[in-house]
Formats: C-alpha cells, sequence, structure tokens
C-alpha cells in the first residue's frame, strides 16, 4: 500500500509539472505552482526530486518515452508503408492539435526554444529526443528508397531534416495565430514535397 500512495505521489508531480510546463514554461513555473495544484508537500517533492531541475529532466524523460511509443511504436514501428507511416505522422500531428484548440504547441519545441541558449543540460536532453524523432523520418525515408519507392540518389538526412523542421515549424506558427488551417495547409505542402520524390 506504501509503494502505491509512493508511485502515486510522484506521478501526480509529474503530471502536474508536465502540463504546467507545457503552458507556462519551464522558468515561469514555480516549484510552490506544482506543490499547490499537486497537492503534494515540499518534503514529499524533495523525497522524490532533489531539485526542480532534477524535475525538469524526469519530465523530459516523460517526452521521450511519449515519443518513443507514440512516434517510434505505434506510428513507424509497422515498417510496411514507410511514405504512409510519415503520411500518418503529419496525421497525427493535426490531430493533436486539433485537440488541443491550437493551444500548448510542441512540448519539446517550446523547452528548446526557452532553455537551449541558457541551460546546456536542458538543450543535450532536449537535443537527444528531437534527434530520436528525426531518426525515426529518416528509418522510415530509407526503408522507403530501399523498397524502391523513392531514387537512389537522395539525400535522406536532408529531407528527414526539412520534413522535421517543417512540422515543427508548423505547429509553431500554427500556435502563435491559432488557426488549425495553417498547420493543415503546411502539412499539406510536404506531402507535395515527398510525393515529389516517391517513384
Amino acid at each position: 500500500m506504501q509503494e502505491e500512495t509512493s508511485k502515486s505521489t510522484k506521478e501526480e508531480i509529474l503530471q502536474t509539472a508536465c502540463r504546467l510546463i507545457h503552458r507556462k514554461g519551464f522558468n515561469n513555473t514555480s516549484l510552490e505552482d506544482i506543490l499547490r495544484e499537486s497537492g503534494v508537500g515540499k518534503g514529499n517533492f524533495y523525497y522524490y526530486f532533489k531539485s526542480k531541475d532534477d524535475l525538469g529532466y524526469a519530465v523530459l524523460d516523460r517526452l521521450a518515452l511519449w515519443t518513443s511509443q507514440q512516434i517510434g511504436e505505434e506510428i513507424f514501428g509497422r515498417g510496411e508503408d514507410p511514405v504512409g507511416e510519415i503520411f500518418h505522422l503529419f496525421d497525427l500531428v493535426v490531430a493533436m492539435q486539433r485537440e488541443a484548440g491550437c493551444m500548448g504547441g510542441c512540448p519539446l519545441g517550446n523547452l528548446a526554444i526557452e532553455m537551449s541558449d541558457i541551460h546546456d543540460g536542458f538543450r543535450q536532453r532536449i537535443e537527444e529526443i528531437l534527434a530520436s524523432w528525426r531518426s525515426y523520418i529518416v528509418r522510415a525515408l530509407t526503408q522507403a528508397q530501399a523498397k524502391g519507392q523513392l531514387a537512389q540518389n537522395l539525400q535522406l538526412d536532408r529531407m528527414a531534416d526539412f520534413i522535421f523542421a517543417g512540422v515543427e515549424g508548423a505547429i509553431l506558427v500554427t500556435k502563435v495565430r491559432k488557426d488549425l488551417a495553417i498547420l493543415e495547409g503546411c502539412l499539406d505542402e510536404l506531402r507535395q514535397y515527398v510525393r515529389g520524390y516517391v517513384v
């Protein structure tokens, strides 16, 4: 029973921190905000986390797990239609932003903008996570090329960078303009870009 309580307390802190940091940013989310909304006392917080930075790294670990499960396994884990998997990623991004009402944007993208120039530890961890989800695009493009869907002379790393940057940029602009049509239009253009290389 004590173990279940401990797990639920830690999980409550993490869920609250993920929600607040996504909405307000890391620096604008105070420890007091997290304690108040989670209903957890300061002593309990420090039982699980050494500092706010330590909690921040745990939030990044949670985002890394989501990336692995939802993007790596659910979208790119099948290998049957690599180009279709990339398009399925676009559909997921649109669905998530529609559900969120174009609020919040990409949690990793937000943290990258906020923290990369001021906290190298966060920057390195964010870079690792973003690189992992970019790698799924590279893998899909490589599989598509091996299946004869893409020409052999393409620079797949550059294609992946363009697709990845296009998705993240489209999410950012959609967050600012609060208009899902921006995201849908940008991702339709990315679909046309990919289809232009299909043989």
